[in-house]
This record gives C-alpha cells, sequence and structure tokens, in this order.
C-alpha cells in the first residue's frame, strides 16, 4: 500500500474535532480501509456525488467501500451545477436517509468538487443533528481550499451560502491523480485559489514564505503539473494553520483567504446578472470569451475566473498605494499566463467602475460603510485587510489594464 502524505487537523480549543488529511497518488482504493480508523464498520455510508464524477468513480468508491467490510454503502448522484446546492436537493437527500433508515450512527461520503462538498457537509450536519462525514474531493478547488475548514452551506433564494453550519469531518482524502480527468477549464479556474496561497502564506503563518517564488519557478519553466501533489500538499498545509487557529472566522485570521474575493465577487455577480438577463437572447452565453490577456466580460465566470480578477486588481491597488513592489504583480501575470489563467488579467470594460463598487460595497467583510479588502503589502506572502478609502484610486485601478 503507497504511503500517504498525512497533514493533522488539531483545534486547540475542541480537540474532539481533531482529524487528518491523508494526500496521495492513484490511491483511491484505499479509502475503505482508512475509513476503519474513522468510522465503525457497523454504519451505513452514503456516497454523495454528481451524476458526471459518478459515472467515472462511483461505483469503485463503492466496491472499495464494501470491500473495506461496510455492508450498506449506497450511492446519491444528485445533478451537476451550483444552482443544485439546495435546500431542495437536501430535502431529496434526507428522503434518502431515511427511506434506507439511515441513523446519526452513521456516514455521508462527500465524492466531488466545491458544490458536492458544502452539500454533503450541511446534510450531515443537520440529518439528525450529526452524522459523520468524510470528504474525498475529486477538483482542484475542492483539495486545496473548500474541503478544508468545516464551512457548510445551501444557497436560499439569490444568496449564495446564506443557509449552512460548521461541521467538522472525520476525514479528508485526496487523491491528486484524479485530477488529471478534470477538464482543463477546472483545473486553471483552481490555479486562482492555489496562487492565492502563495500571495497570502506568510500572514497565514509568519514563520512559513516561499511558495509564492515556488509556484513562480516551476510555472515557468513548465514542471508543475509534475508537482501536484506537493502543490496540494503546501496549500493544504496553509490552510490547515490559518482554520485551526480560526475555526468559526471570529479572530481575524480567516479574512486572509478571502484574497481576491472582494473585487471577484463584484465582478461575478455582475456578470451572473447579465448571463440571466441576456440567456433568452443567447443561448450560447455560458462561457466567458477571451483573447490574449482580456477576458471578455459579461459572462458567466467560474469562481476561480473571478478569483483571479479580483487577486490581479487588489495588486494593482497595492502598487498604486505602494504598498507592495510592482514585481509582485508582474511575476503573478506570468504565472498567470503559465497555468492558462492569462485571460483573467484584464477584465474588459463591459462594467463600468461605478457598477463595481456598487457590487463591491455589499461585500460581507465590509464594517460600516467602508470597503474592505485583502491587499498584498511588503512582498510575496504578506497581506492585510484594508478599507479602501480612497476612492479615487480605486475608480482608477477599475479602469487601468494590469499590462
Amino acid at each position: 500500500m503507497a504511503e500517504l502524505i498525512s497533514i493533522p487537523v488539531a483545534f486547540t480549543s475542541t480537540p474532539e474535532r481533531n482529524y487528518s488529511i491523508l494526500i496521495g497518488e492513484n490511491c483511491l482504493h484505499q479509502l475503505g480501509t482508512h475509513c476503519r480508523s474513522v468510522l465503525p464498520i457497523t454504519v451505513k455510508i452514503m456516497i454523495l456525488t454528481d451524476a458526471t464524477v459518478d459515472a467515472l468513480y462511483g461505483k469503485a468508491l463503492q466496491d472499495c467501500l464494501n470491500a473495506a467490510g461496510y455492508a450498506t454503502v449506497i450511492r446519491y448522484a444528485m445533478q451537476p451545477g451550483e444552482v443544485n446546492k439546495s435546500l431542495e436537493t437536501a430535502q431529496a437527500i434526507y428522503t434518502t436517509l431515511l427511506t434506507h433508515h439511515f441513523t446519526r450512527k452513521d456516514a455521508i461520503v462527500a465524492l466531488g468538487g466545491g458544490v458536492v462538498g458544502d452539500l454533503a457537509g450541511f446534510c450531515a450536519a443537520t440529518f439528525y443533528r450529526g452524522l459523520a462525514l468524510v470528504h474525498v474531493p475529486t477538483t482542484l478547488i475542492a483539495q486545496v481550499d473548500s474541503s478544508i475548514g468545516g464551512k457548510t452551506a445551501v444557497n436560499f433564494g439569490a444568496v449564495k451560502n446564506s443557509v449552512g453550519v460548521f461541521y467538522q469531518p472525520k476525514l479528508i482524502f485526496m487523491d491528486a491523480a484524479i485530477l488529471a480527468d478534470l477538464p482543463v477549464p477546472q483545473y486553471t479556474s483552481g490555479m486562482a485559489e492555489v496562487i492565492k496561497y502563495g500571495l497570502i502564506e506568510t500572514a497565514c503563518n509568519p514563520e512559513q514564505s516561499g511558495f509564492f517564488d515556488w509556484l513562480y519557478d516551476q510555472s515557468t519553466d513548465g514542471s508543475l503539473q509534475s508537482k501536484t501533489l506537493e502543490m496540494i500538499t503546501r496549500c493544504a498545509s496553509i490552510k490547515v494553520g490559518v482554520i485551526t487557529e480560526d475555526e468559526f472566522e471570529t479572530k481575524g485570521l480567516r479574512h486572509f483567504l478571502n484574497m481576491g474575493h472582494t473585487f471577484g465577487h463584484a465582478y461575478e455577480a455582475l456578470a451572473q446578472l447579465e448571463t440571466a438577463n441576456t440567456a433568452n437572447r443567447d443561448a450560447k452565453a455560458s462561457r466567458p470569451s477571451a483573447t490574449g490577456d482580456t477576458l471578455s466580460l459579461p459572462l458567466h465566470l467560474s469562481h476561480g475566473e473571478a478569483v483571479a480578477l479580483g487577486m490581479i486588481k487588489a495588486l494593482q491597488f497595492s502598487v498604486q498605494s505602494n504598498l507592495i513592489e510592482e514585481s509582485v504583480l508582474q511575476k503573478t501575470i506570468a504565472i498567470y499566463r503559465a497555468v492558462g489563467l492569462g485571460h483573467c488579467i484584464n477584465p474588459n470594460q463591459a462594467f463600468t467602475p461605478e457598477a463595481v463598487i456598487q457590487k463591491m460595497r455589499q461585500d460581507k467583510k465590509n464594517r460600516d460603510t467602508a470597503i474592505q479588502a485583502v491587499l498584498p503589502v511588503k512582498a510575496a506572502g504578506h497581506s492585510i485587510l484594508q478599507a479602501l478609502e480612497n476612492e479615487a484610486l480605486l475608480h482608477t485601478v477599475l479602469e487601468k489594464p494590469a499590462v
């Protein structure tokens, strides 16, 4: 059996919620064995996944759990997509759990990306006030970010992630080799979150540095894709350092994880609104078009693309405010181009700065009337949460291309 990398997730104040993240390559078949260390052999297991992932890995994972001795393993495959992360889907899952006589002694295994992970966590936390939960993330963004930290949620009305709780899993199990099956847009979208960790590493842990430069070196010399396992491990370690110190987002450390999100969420919200308005006129308006370093809005943006746009704008604001050297922006641009995010360097001028600023005013990090954003400072890896009080400068940054 191949040896796996183990990252302990240890909460100082609540050690009963401690668990491990196990990371390896071509190791999915080992999940059943490792589940036995955290789940009694008598439990019933629901594998919650989506139809796309189920077709690739659902049966293999079910067989693996059966082979490990778990007699009752069922699969529930929801329809993929953010629109299905809803109370209606949760209700269908609850009904299936009841039909198969699940109790609070049983478990859900989340097999999929961020939507599946959020929904599985929400259902595990709320069904009979708490089933055991195991995450098996299958996308880059889920492996480095969304599966770690205990956030669960569904969307309600028009508000994303508005109903949810913090709920920690018993285990997170990652197979880096799965990422080879990802469509290229999904992989490159996930790279935005990877780059984010390079820009916040030292802010999260003052004793850590070097991940940004490592990313720059590996991406620009073409060797990054062969080092996926190391990349995922480094990202997971950074996030674990944050969430164990600030589990419930009350101490201010987790705000660093929102690098790029204040700007990015504004672009994402405007693009979604415009897409909805034009959907009837243009049924093909589902992906942004890109030429060189420019992303043509308004069309649907993935979360990663929105974060990528937002990080560039945050860097531009920091450079113009003399908070960080221009070289960090230029290195970030080089990384973007190397990993397939070059189209996210510049948004076109489909949205006015006023429209973007208006959306930024609705960000959850804001206090009173001040727009707050995580900004890179000093050198790569350092960042601060700062009010964007110079609105004239903000307007200029939103108008000005990065290159």
